[in-house]
């Protein structure tokens, strides 16, 4: 995985168990391929650490926001939620 110097800082601030849950187990929200742990690359988008990697299937871009406190990652996670309920909704085939 490729950070800037301030995500890595951030990045590091994790302990080992939550850096394997943002980088295991990762799919595409658009095609469902699974996403390596090398293709990820980590800087900082709107004040927060942030994860971005590109679909090896569909080339699809995708980021996930990763907040070093625990109510800031709950408000992104609640946000991640509604918008893959919508998504389920819109494209049940999908998913």
């Amino acid at each position: 995985m490729k950070f800037t110097d301030e995500a890595r800082e951030l990045w590091n601030k994790l302990n080992e168990e939550d850096q394997k849950a943002w980088t295991t187990n990762v799919s595409c929200q658009k095609c469902g391929t699974k996403i390596d742990k090398g293709d990820f690359s980590g800087s900082i988008y709107e004040e927060q650490l942030a994860l971005f990697h590109r679909c090896p299937q569909c080339e699809n871009k995708e980021v996930r926001l990763i907040a070093v406190d625990d109510t800031t990652q709950q408000e992104i996670d609640d946000d991640f939620e509604r918008w893959l309920k919508s998504k389920k909704e819109q494209h049940p085939e999908k998913f």
